[in-house]
């Protein structure tokens, strides 16, 4: 009997496929696959259409070209925004209003979004804000001591301006006296003046006409 049990030969059991819902029993082909579209992997790689950053750098350049006086001007104003009570840039802005809108009809991801934006706005204005006011400083520096560098030179000059003052003085009184004496000798002899010289040539020729006898009883 130990003999017919060792020769019997065992049946070899094949394995089981137990089927699971988190394996399939069958391997995925490509038509089980999802398929992504090309425009959406070239929208994935790409990201979107500008770059993040290029706002700052056209906002910096901007700044430096106006800093530097290359004629930059402000923006037009777009139609229709003017007067608009949610343009943050608009001076009939109302905040009230703005924040009410934005908390009844954004959701809590679009909020977030907006205060990183409003945020990023606040330090960048505040940056400016601070270099404008550092570059007034120096300004106003340099200007005081351009002030003071004039009045020191004023103050040396003081004894040059008395002694100027003083030659004009005395131009302006020697060009009086010049022009008195050339309207007196513009004006013309008076008549009493040439009544007294005509009596004085009668008389003359009156003596020369006198005989010699008379003239030297009159010298004696």
């Amino acid at each position: 009997m130990s003999q017919s049990r060792q020769s019997t030969p065992r049946p070899v059991n094949s394995p089981r496929t137990v089927s699971s819902p988190l394996r399939p029993s069958t391997p995925p082909n490509s038509a089980t696959l999802p398929q992504r579209s090309a425009s959406g992997l070239n929208q994935s790689s790409q990201g979107p259409g500008t770059p993040p950053g290029s706002g700052t750098k056209t906002r910096a350049r901007d700044l430096l070209r106006k800093h530097y006086g290359l004629g930059v001007g402000p923006p037009p104003p777009l139609p229709g925004k003017q007067n608009d009570p949610m343009n943050l840039d608009s001076p009939a802005f109302d905040a009230k209003s703005y924040y009410d809108q934005l908390i009844t009809t954004s959701s809590l991801p679009t909020l977030l979004k907006r205060e990183n934006e409003l945020l990023t706005e606040i330090r960048q204005l505040d940056g400016e804000r601070q270099s404008l006011v550092y570059n007034h400083h120096h300004e106003l520096i340099a200007a005081s001591d351009t002030i003071a560098e004039m009045k020191s030179r004023a103050e040396s000059l003081d004894a040059d301006l008395d002694q100027l003052k003083a030659a004009f003085s005395e131009i302006s009184r020697l060009a009086t006296e010049v022009s008195i004496e050339r309207q007196l000798s513009a004006q013309p002899p008076t008549d009493s003046y040439q009544r007294k010289s005509g009596g004085c040539e009668k008389r003359e020729t009156q003596v020369v006409g006198v005989p010699d006898s008379s003239y030297r009883t009159i010298r004696a």
